[in-house]
């Protein structure tokens, strides 16, 4: 599966009318962003793995690049990451004049810049993507299959998810109290596994489409809804962060243990991206708690929080990078050196680059941001 980080960072309205004075809660979460870096890792590692040939040269290599290729999952990571974010923001703002205006333009000013850069790239790299980046200049990337268009760079196919979620759920914590509202968001995280699982029977299931996909979205969602209830207690969301974060760990380890969790299997298909989300959600509960902070300390980590800062460019780069290494160099991948050659030049170029968008293009755009508060 090819898999997209999020564009996700951490902007917080100020704590006068927002939910983040609540619960001691930090505007800024640090441990996150040192999420964010290991999960566009974990992307990265996965897509080495999925571009390399069978690694007949090394039984140790090919050892690595089966556990590596779980790394897809880490766009589940991001989908609840961005869940939280986006839902603590949204309710942050909610009672503030032009509400909408400023939450879509602080999406295209967050979100843009880099995407556009990427359709470009990808124009001019890889053949015959006309249509398909067609379809993603309005985010239907992840529709291209069902327009009988080549998803030709799948990167883009998450980030078509996020931009559907935001469509609706704006309106949602516009008009909805909390309570319905975490309701709502809990019965469709619960009960998309079963339309996942109902799709697969039936034969109209695809991992790409948003309604499939939203449940991850939603697990962070409930857990700023309840950060951001007066009426809710720091035990309560304890313990929240504690169950849902413990059943997604042991249900993704049970079903591992089993062989059930393979992305081509039924169980795979249908637990495998919910209970993901649901053991990131526990995570970012705890760091927003600041529970376990030794246990934490890893994703505080400069080097994580420095890839987390860098995230969005280099999940939407790192592809290309290893998609023209590959072409240029075909027979590297198929030992430890060549593998290594790879990894070094495609993560080096994602770096660069990323620094370089970072501070040229990302930073500047951000700094409009200001204006629509």
């Amino acid at each position: 599966m090819k898999t997209q980080t999020s564009g996700e960072s951490q902007e917080v309205p100020e704590a006068t009318e927002s939910s983040t004075a609540l619960h001691g809660v930090p505007e800024r979460i640090e441990e996150l962003d040192g999420i964010r870096g290991f999960a566009v890792l974990l992307v990265l590692f996965h897509h080495l793995s999925q571009s390399n040939p069978a690694a007949t040269g090394s039984r140790s290599l090919g050892i690595w690049l089966a556990v590596t290729h779980a790394g897809w999952l880490g766009v589940d990571v991001f989908f609840a990451l961005s869940g939280f974010l986006i839902t603590r923001v949204l309710l942050g703002t909610k009672g503030r004049p032009r509400y909408y205006r400023n939450f879509y333009m602080r999406r295209i000013l967050r979100l843009a810049p880099p995407y556009v850069i990427t359709l470009f790239l990808v124009a001019v790299f890889i053949p015959n993507s006309k249509y398909f980046l067609l379809l993603s200049a309005v985010y239907l990337a992840n529709f291209s299959l069902q327009f009988g268009i080549p998803m030709v760079y799948g990167p883009l196919w998450s980030l078509a998810v996020e931009e559907h979620f935001y469509l609706i759920w704006p309106w949602l914590v516009r008009f909805i109290r909390l309570r319905t509202l975490f309701i709502l968001a809990l019965s469709i995280a619960i009960l998309s596994p079963l339309i996942r699982l109902f799709a697969l029977q039936h034969g109209f299931f695809h991992p790409y489409q948003s309604w499939f996909r939203f449940d991850g979205l939603l697990w962070g969602a409930t857990l700023a809804i309840l950060l951001s209830s007066s009426g809710v207690t720091r035990k309560q969301i304890w313990i929240w962060s504690t169950a849902v974060g413990t059943i997604g760990i042991v249900s993704f380890v049970i079903g591992a243990a089993l062989g059930g969790m393979a992305r081509a299997s039924v169980a795979g298909s249908t637990l495998s991206f919910g209970v993901v989300a649901m053991a990131t959600t526990g995570l970012i509960g705890y760091a927003a708690l600041g529970i376990a902070p030794r246990t934490l300390a890893v994703l505080r980590n400069p080097v994580l929080r420095f890839f987390g800062d860098i995230s969005y460019w280099v999940y939407l780069f790192h592809y290309l990078a290893i998609d023209l290494i590959r072409r240029l160099v075909p027979t590297w991948g198929s030992d430890w050196a060549g593998y290594l050659k790879v990894t070094i030049i495609a993560l080096s170029a994602s770096i660069i680059t990323g620094i370089a968008v970072r501070r040229w293009i990302e930073l500047p755009v951000l700094s409009l941001k200001s204006r629509f508060r």
